[in-house]
């Protein structure tokens, strides 16, 4: 998955340590092009819940500009693995899963489905 440098740059400036930080990233085929950034209504540094018409609107926006839902990108305090919790949502939301470790922010990407779990390379360009 292709994603634009600038993106990962943004996330260092506005997630902190004390909240997962989401973002929704938009575009075609495995190259980012847009991306949301959404309230964790959750208010936890541990998980992540994004109001649902906060979604919806969203995921409308993109797909009126011919883009569609390629990756959810969350936070973490710790290393970029889905946690049991992203396991379960990720067979909900078959995209890719972004994760970066907000204190180091070294960054890896998943792929669930099937019961199988498997990383997905990424590109910052």
């Amino acid at each position: 998955m292709k994603i634009p440098g600038r993106f990962l740059e943004e996330a260092r400036l506005t997630c902190t340590p004390g909240v997962e930080c989401v973002a929704l990233l938009f575009g075609r085929r495995d190259t980012v092009i847009r991306w949301t950034w959404v309230r964790n209504v959750a208010g936890s540094p541990l998980a992540f819940r994004i109001d649902p018409e906060e979604m919806y609107r969203a995921i409308t926006e993109a797909e009126e500009s011919g883009l569609e839902l390629l990756a959810i990108f969350h936070s973490h305090p710790g290393p970029p693995v889905p946690s049991a919790v992203d396991m379960r949502y990720m067979e909900l939301w078959p995209v890719v899963w972004v994760i970066s470790d907000v204190y180091s922010w070294r960054t890896a990407a998943w792929r669930a489905g099937g019961g199988d779990l498997r990383e997905v390379p990424l590109e910052f360009v």
